[in-house]
């Protein structure tokens, strides 16, 4: 009786830890704009296609309510896994734009904006950053 009680504890708690793990990971479509925060990862439904937002590298846009000499940019590295092979990107988007940057990979175009956007006197916590992508082919 204690092996069965043993063996159904241990289960449950794989369960719950394999849940946690999956939460971090959202499935979408080509051509649905999603959401990351840092660590996430989207699957591509239909597709062999993974991205993970890592982490945002650099950020010199310049503030809102700011003059600047330089409109600057944000920076950060994901890491896409596209059938089964692993590659480290960098997607830079200008600051001050109204219109968001593509990046093409393999047959796929990645249209991103990194938010939110820097205001004068106010930090950004790594945490607050989010990446949006739309994927499409």
């Amino acid at each position: 009786m204690k092996n069965n009680l043993f063996v159904v504890i241990s289960a449950c708690l794989l369960l719950l830890t394999s849940s946690c793990i999956a939460s971090d990971e959202v499935k979408v479509h080509l051509d649905e704009e999603f959401s990351l925060k840092s660590g996430q990862t989207a699957v591509i439904s239909g597709e062999n296609l993974k991205i993970e937002f890592i982490e945002v590298t650099e950020d010199s846009r310049c503030p809102k309510g700011v003059t600047c000499i330089w409109e600057g940019r944000v920076s950060c590295l994901v890491e896409i896994t596209y059938r089964e092979s692993l590659h480290s990107v960098v997607l830079t988007e200008p600051g001050l734009t109204k219109f968001p940057p593509e990046q093409s990979f393999q047959e796929y175009k990645f249209g991103y904006h990194i938010e939110p956007y820097p205001e004068a006197s106010v930090d950004i916590a790594k945490e607050e950053y989010r990446l949006y992508v739309k994927i499409s082919k």
